[in-house]
């Protein structure tokens, strides 16, 4: 099922990035880097923030015209499980906590407060245990996955996220958990930009 559903969520991204639609997606584009802070394709974390794009305006921007995934769901006639699949993407910040007595691997969403058990079929990047990373988690068919654009985050701010995302859970309020989430990225473009800086003065919430 999840080949299904990514076959799909790349058909969608692939339609919703040229034509009619290739004036909206460079608006989204222009939005998304100003809110976390311009790429460069000299940046070593160029692939994963394009796409950290591409799944925030594949699955969470809203122009006039709508949210580009459900567009495809409503115009496609996309099959009830996937769409049922990917109302289930949750983007959030997440720690790797390493892998289980199955071989699994085992994230802890510390903007949502649970813990996650990766498919064993789920294929990630190279993380190590205790890693931040902003992502996005999808389940089908009782199996967990992520997709494919993480934003590493420095692990000596765990705590000041920690305290944060637990602030912004009590909000229950879908539009500042992005906000958030947006805020945190660019955070970590502006402490890649100014490396010499102690992370803890840069992650500073008011």
């Amino acid at each position: 099922m999840i080949e299904k559903v990514m076959e799909h969520l790349n058909k969608a991204l692939d339609i919703y990035s040229v034509g009619e639609h290739y004036e909206t997606m460079l608006e989204a584009k222009n939005q998304y880097f100003g809110l976390t802070g311009q790429v460069f394709e000299e940046d070593t974390d160029y692939e994963s923030r394009m796409s950290a794009f591409n799944d925030w305006y594949l699955l969470q921007y809203v122009s006039e015209n709508g949210c580009p995934i459900w567009n495809y769901v409503r115009e496609y006639e996309v099959e009830e499980s996937v769409s049922k699949a990917m109302r289930t993407i949750k983007h959030s910040i997440y720690e790797y906590v390493g892998r289980n007595l199955r071989k699994q691997h085992v994230l802890m969403d510390i903007v949502h407060g649970r813990k996650i058990k990766l498919s064993k079929r789920a294929v990630i990047p190279s993380l190590l245990k205790d890693d931040l990373f902003i992502g996005r988690v999808i389940e089908t068919e009782g199996e967990y996955f992520t997709l494919s654009g993480l934003c590493l985050l420095p692990g000596e701010v765990k705590g000041i996220l920690k305290k944060q995302g637990k602030k912004v859970r009590l909000l229950n309020d879908q539009k500042k958990e992005m906000e958030f989430l947006l805020l945190v990225e660019s955070l970590k473009t502006k402490w890649v930009r100014y490396g010499h800086l102690d992370a803890k003065t840069i992650f500073v919430f008011n």
